[in-house]
């Protein structure tokens, strides 16, 4: 199969992003089309809002063109330090890049995102985040979140970068939905719920869709957290694995659940494919609906 990523790729960012802004987004996808070609996914929002794209890279020459490419997206130097901070922890290994364009009424704001798939244990990664500068009792934070989804390690580390923000930490945990611990997953996500105070019609849609949500056999699915060094964020987020784009709608309702159908099948459109590699679903405190969003692996990707 002939190569697709960057291509497709380029497409996506080029219906997706004014012109005045294409060209540039352009070029720096073009800094990392080698890796594009060989792993690509396409990151859609709500009405095509954020924009982006990931790719994944295993050596140091990946992680000086993802440096150039936070450098030029216009990145704090504190972020552009941290992520050199992590891919040196992670002897820039199994290292995913993202880069979203958010449209909006006030122009374009890029947001850019390092993950590493290192599974380092708990207290080693907490270690770290210490030297960091992460608080205690922020630490004392992710802990809990460890202990309620019993987890002692963490799939992805990551951060998240914007201009004139702090780096903002995500951590990942892996939940493996085997047929046999499928009901022990649904208990973790239920303590989730708990712990961050989710309304009850929120987990009446969840526990309606949740099984329906998740593919046959034993897939995994993902449960992330995100803060600063000094504050935690209130919502989480599950990322499904090979969800379809009618049942993403089903996660919302009226006007909304038509629009997520018709978001979804535009990402996997984009990405030339039937199914969201991943549908995003987002918790937050108070809120009586979800937050989606979608991404999709163009096929042939590694």
């Amino acid at each position: 199969m002939t190569p697709q990523g960057t291509q497709r790729t380029r497409n996506a960012l080029s219906q997706g992003i004014p012109v005045a802004e294409a060209s540039h987004a352009l070029s720096l996808a073009n800094l990392v089309a080698a890796e594009l070609d060989h792993y690509a996914e396409i990151i859609v929002g709500t009405r095509g809002a954020p924009i982006g794209f990931m790719t994944r890279g295993e050596d140091a020459g990946f992680t000086e063109r993802a440096r150039q490419l936070l450098r030029q997206l216009g990145m704090p130097e504190a972020a552009i330090a941290h992520h050199h901070a992590l891919a040196t922890w992670f002897e820039h290994m199994r290292a995913f890049l993202k880069v979203e364009w958010h449209v909006g009424p006030d122009g374009v704001a890029p947001l850019a995102a390092c993950y590493f798939r290192r599974r380092p244990e708990i207290e080693t990664a907490l270690a770290k985040l210490h030297a960091f500068g992460v608080a205690p009792e922020v630490q004392d934070h992710v802990r809990r979140i460890a202990f309620t989804v019993e987890k002692d390690s963490i799939h992805f580390v990551s951060a998240a970068f914007r201009p004139d923000h702090p780096v903002h930490h995500k951590l990942y945990f892996s939940q493996w939905a085997e047929p046999g611990s499928r009901h022990k997953v649904q208990e973790r996500i239920e303590r989730m719920f708990d712990r961050h105070a989710i309304t009850e019609p929120v987990r009446a849609r969840w526990r309606a869709l949740h099984e329906r949500t998740l593919p046959e056999g034993d897939p995994t699915l993902f449960l992330s957290i995100s803060f600063t060094d000094r504050e935690v964020f209130p919502s989480f987020k599950i990322d499904y694995p090979e969800v379809t784009p009618d049942v993403a709608a089903a996660w919302l309702d009226g006007d909304s659940a038509a629009q997520a159908a018709n978001d979804a099948a535009h990402t996997c459109e984009l990405a030339g494919t039937r199914a969201l590699s991943y549908l995003g679903v987002r918790f937050a405190p108070g809120e009586d609906t979800v937050r989606l969003k979608y991404y999709a692996d163009v096929p042939g990707s590694a």
